[in-house]
């Protein structure tokens, strides 16, 4: 059990990341948890408690990942790893069918999913860091418009869009590792 956690903080936070890098990262993903959690309060006591907590679960992965894929330690982990980075976004399959198995909306989810993936990948394949950048906020924008005007998203996910571009496409697309 203690190999399979260290790995998973590995690919979550590199191998050295530091303490305060740690701090930050727990204590903005649990006000933001709780901030969630306050407004679907009502939506989340109307379904199973289970599927509460697998939403909550979720909520804290990708909030608290959105964070880390900023942190020095994430980006010299996935340095000159180029197979490692393209599964790192296919590993978010689990985290979106996780949070559809918990609050439904699976085309907006799979959408969204299917979106963020193709714009970190062009933002990842962008030879330099400056149009890596540029591209990153401009697909981001254009994300946005999609999924807040033209797809708008469910109250219970609408944390969701602006936090996952940011995760995926600017935190952790854009390789500043160089």
């Amino acid at each position: 059990m203690t190999n399979f956690l260290a790995a998973f903080s590995r690919e979550f936070l590199g191998e050295t990341p530091t303490q305060k890098d740690k701090l930050t990262i727990l204590s903005v993903t649990a006000v933001l948890l709780a901030v969630i959690g306050y407004y679907n309060s009502a939506e989340l006591s109307d379904i199973a408690l289970w599927k509460s907590i697998l939403f909550m679960l979720m909520a804290f992965d990708i909030i608290a990942g959105a964070i880390g894929n900023f942190t020095k330690s994430s980006q010299e982990w996935y340095k000159n790893k180029p197979k490692k980075r393209v599964m790192f976004y296919f590993e978010h399959f689990i985290h979106i069918g996780l949070l559809v198995l918990a609050v439904g909306h699976a085309w907006y989810c799979f959408g969204l999913l299917a979106f963020t993936i193709v714009a970190g990948l062009f933002v990842n394949y962008t030879e330099t860091l400056k149009q890596q950048e540029i591209n990153a906020a401009s697909i981001i924008l254009i994300g946005l418009v999609v999924f807040y005007v033209v797809f708008p998203a469910p109250q219970i996910l609408a944390w969701l869009p602006s936090i996952f571009l940011l995760k995926l496409v600017m935190g952790f697309s854009v390789r500043r590792e160089r």
